[in-house]
């Protein structure tokens, strides 16, 4: 009889803990279910196998790229790429996969619809149960707001031209090691003719007109260096008042062709401007300098812009609407 009451002690005992087991485990998987869930709604995931191809993505991917989860899946996240992303981004990102460490930064993409949105991704290597790698997780956040603030702080608000703060950065960029050795940069530099005179005799307004046509300009001539080399990178800045400036990746041959093209487009406005003498029309003055890019420059940005100003100061000296290269003027401008 003993032996009877223990055993059942026993076994219900056992069942009512394999029943809190039952609904421990059943409530671990709610909330497991629970937070994927959030994750597949709010974070923005994907998987690929090794080659890169997407075996996976979450409702917030498809979300924020408009693209449905069988338009993705099967396809690299090239489908979801901006064409204006630089090559170096995705060779940076596989070098450093293919080196065993995850890979962090920014990267520009473009919904269906066309439009542009930016994320900050991380990048890592996905394992199987055994430890083998099978694949990568990537985790993006939307910074696309963040980036708009960022570019509006960068951007010269009359002529959406990109501002003096910003020429500051890139001009370091271009001078960094990060560049190929052996590159050549083009600095431009261009001012209006007379412009004080200009808003003197037709007023403010008239002149805040002729500086986003002279930036139109500048941007024309960057699309077309951008599109005719790729390896340019040419950006326009409006450096403040009637000041601008063109920076590119450019030979000494291709800078002074590129500004000589400027001095024209500007000429071709055909902007009246009767204290302008000589010409009758709006012009420009314009100042160049090609240099090779490497390290013994690296702290040389003051000196570089120096050069170019020297130029562009000679120019005007010569009676204005015109080029002048401190790559020929060795002789009259002195080279640090």
């Amino acid at each position: 009889m003993f032996f009877v009451t223990a055993l059942i002690v026993v076994v219900v005992y056992w069942n009512r803990r394999l029943s809190a087991e039952i609904e421990t485990r059943k409530m671990a998987n709610h909330l497991a279910q629970s937070y994927l869930g959030i994750i597949n709604r709010y974070v923005i995931t994907s998987r690929t196998d090794l080659d890169g191809i997407i075996i996976d993505v979450s409702k917030a991917f498809c979300d924020i790229s408009g693209y449905s989860r069988d338009e993705l899946i099967g396809h690299r996240h090239g489908v979801v790429r901006h064409p204006q992303t630089d090559n170096k981004v995705y060779q940076e990102l596989w070098e450093t996969l293919g080196q065993g460490r995850s890979w962090t930064g920014e990267m520009c993409n473009r919904r269906k619809d066309g439009t542009t949105y930016w994320v900050s991704a991380t990048i890592a290597a996905d394992h199987d149960q055994h430890g083998k790698k099978t694949g990568y997780i990537a985790v993006h956040q939307d910074i696309t707001d963040h980036r708009i603030v960022r570019e509006l702080s960068l951007r010269d608000p009359l002529t959406s031209l990109y501002n003096r703060r910003h020429f500051n950065e890139l001009f370091d960029k271009f001078l960094s090691c990060k560049l190929h050795h052996e590159s050549q940069a083009g600095l431009i530099l261009i001012d209006i003719d007379h412009f004080k005179k200009f808003n003197d005799t037709y007023g403010h307004q008239k002149g805040d007109t002729a500086l986003t046509q002279v930036a139109f300009c500048l941007k024309e001539i960057c699309i077309r260096l951008n599109k005719e080399t790729p390896s340019a990178q040419a950006h326009a800045f409006r450096l403040g008042g009637e000041e601008f400036a063109l920076l590119a990746l450019l030979d000494e041959r291709e800078t002074e062709d590129a500004a000589e093209m400027l001095r024209q487009q500007v000429f071709d406005l055909q902007l009246e401007h009767v204290n302008n003498e000589s010409f009758g029309v709006m012009t420009c003055s314009l100042g160049s300098y090609s240099f090779k890019v490497n390290s013994e420059y690296s702290n040389e940005a003051d000196e570089l812009f120096r050069i170019a100003d020297q130029a562009l100061y000679r120019a005007k000296e010569k009676g204005r609407n015109q080029c002048q290269s401190a790559n020929n003027q060795t002789a009259d401008i002195e080279l640090f």
